[in-house]
């Protein structure tokens, strides 16, 4: 279930370096690279997507969809 979560511009600015760094340095480490890839497919990408909408660098996440899944219950 999702929920909507309002952010300043400023919050945003910070939130989109300090992911898109992290990623970056976690893509690049040994050993962690495969996780990376795996969060990115399961969440991750979308979530970083949603977060440049409308700025520059939208389209490197454009191919993370934001996957649905069943919710258990």
């Amino acid at each position: 279930m999702g929920r909507s979560i309002y952010f300043t511009d400023l919050e945003i600015e910070k939130l989109i370096d300090y992911v898109s760094d992290s990623v970056e340095l976690l893509g690049e480490a040994e050993g962690t690279w495969e996780q990376t890839a795996e969060d990115m497919e399961n969440g991750l990408g979308s979530a970083i997507r949603k977060l440049y909408k409308g700025r520059r660098g939208e389209k490197i996440y454009a191919k993370y969809k934001t996957k649905r899944g069943k919710s258990k219950r």
